[in-house]
């Protein structure tokens, strides 16, 4: 099914126009979001309830209300699900946290980002790392640690559209290219 972009913005807007413009609030309703968009993309049960029309609208509400409850989402977050079923675009499940997530980061001026390592960082390097990055974008930047003992050494920083490979593997790829040109 074809995601209707116009819809989506239109909803995203909604949410950021009835939701507290706290950043605390704003991302505790990305991370609900992104829950939603899992449990979609994962659960073809729920995602075949919500887009069956023959089953009734009060019936599809009873069940999101019902996962509201359980997952204790937003009022807004259920008004905007019930929205999307009621108008047969429940699909849009899958690409609402990502869009509202954007637009957060838009607004606060902030950019997700990762670092990988091959080993545990130390608090320090992180935040050392995290001011360099926000000085040179002019952005503040939430980075996510992962961990790939592939890479060897050194990190791999990934920040909106800035990428740093200062890793052994690809430094070793460079000189093993280099040597045999």
């Amino acid at each position: 099914m074809k995601v209707d972009k116009k819809v989506l913005k239109r909803v995203v807007k909604v949410l950021l126009n009835k939701l507290p413009k706290e950043e605390n609030v704003l991302l505790e309703v990305a991370n609900q979001l992104d829950l939603l968009k899992v449990i979609y993309k994962k659960d073809q049960n729920f995602r075949n309830f919500l887009l069956d029309p023959n089953i009734p609208y009060e019936k599809k509400v009873q069940v999101v209300e019902k996962i509201g409850e359980t997952l204790k989402l937003n009022d807004v977050v259920q008004e905007a699900i019930k929205y999307l079923v009621k108008i047969n675009k429940a699909n849009l499940l899958k690409s609402l946290a990502d869009e509202f997530r954007f637009e957060v980061e838009k607004f606060f001026a902030t950019v997700q980002g990762e670092i990988i390592s091959a080993f545990d960082l130390e608090k320090e390097d992180v935040e050392e790392i995290k001011n360099i990055l926000e000085k040179k974008i002019g952005k503040k930047v939430e980075f996510e640690l992962k961990k790939d003992p592939s890479i060897i050494g050194g990190v791999i920083i990934k920040a909106g559209s800035y990428m740093i490979d200062a890793s052994v593997k690809t430094f070793l790829k460079k000189l093993a290219y280099q040597i045999t040109k």
